[in-house]
């Protein structure tokens, strides 16, 4: 087996890494120390159904937050997993990412995620899931973007099992069967470019969350700016149709890939 590296913010602003033993018996240890630490470390409200939530994403949610021991599938850049990981991380709770890369972590810290309680994972390679289940029982939040195909329905029935006694949430960036919820970045649209010349300073993203026991989504305007995140009134969804231009929709494409 490869050795695993995981890089954890222990520090502001520096990445440490670890190096787990090959050795199960000492990954074993490692392991169980990292989640002594974080338990030290986190001070959670075990006993409130969901998450504490930046005021800006409440609205997707009818608790006010990501819910406990429930999964969610992502679907948007990066500006939509930090708008999520900040009201959790700023009230005491550990997130861990697995498996993404190119991440904007100055991004992430003006959006108001709290760098010292984030774990990174880059490369799992194919002990992912067995990574994001260990993490499950560490952190409050485990985001995970699979680099291959999806584990067995037993296996992921018993990552959920896991979730719900651990109060832990999963967020996952891609597809993902027997989801609780589906956020999508439906409309994202920035400020400061003009004719291709321009400093981008605004992004206004319109998220929509899909309950799967509710026919209608609830959706939410978010602005992100150098105040940093903050809500502003619902604007209508205008959605990419089939008839847009390849120049637009590559244009968009683009913007989204540079920015997050």
């Amino acid at each position: 087996m490869d050795i695993d590296i995981i890089e954890h913010m222990f520090e502001h602003g520096t990445v440490i890494p670890l190096t787990l033993s090959p050795e199960s018996t000492a990954r074993q240890e490692q392991l169980r120390a990292l989640k002594q630490k974080i338990s030290r470390l986190e001070s959670p409200q075990i006993d409130h159904p969901t998450l504490p939530s930046h005021p800006t994403v409440q609205g997707l949610f009818s608790g006010g937050g990501i819910r406990r021991g429930a999964s969610y599938e992502l679907h948007g850049g990066y500006s939509l997993l930090w708008s999520l990981l900040a009201g959790p991380s700023r009230h005491g709770h550990w997130s861990a990412l697995v498996g993404l890369g190119h991440l904007g972590f100055q991004a992430a810290a003006d959006l108001g995620v709290d760098l010292d309680r984030l774990i990174v994972v880059k490369n799992p390679g194919a002990h992912w899931f067995h990574i994001a289940s260990s993490l499950a029982d560490a952190v409050s939040v485990v985001v995970v973007s699979p680099p291959g195909p999806l584990p067995a329905v037993s296996q992921r029935e018993r990552l959920h099992a896991r979730l719900r006694e651990r109060g832990s949430t999963l967020l996952v960036n891609g597809q993902w069967p027997g989801h609780d919820g589906r956020l999508v970045v439906e409309q994202c649209r920035w400020e400061g470019v003009d004719r291709g010349a321009g400093v981008l300073h605004t992004q206004h993203l319109t998220i929509a969350h899909h309950h799967k026991r509710s026919v209608t989504p609830r959706r939410i305007h978010a602005v992100i700016s150098a105040e940093g995140l903050h809500s502003a009134e619902l604007a209508p969804v205008q959605l990419l149709s089939p008839g847009t231009s390849t120049d637009t929709a590559a244009e968009t494409a683009q913007l989204q890939q540079v920015a997050g």
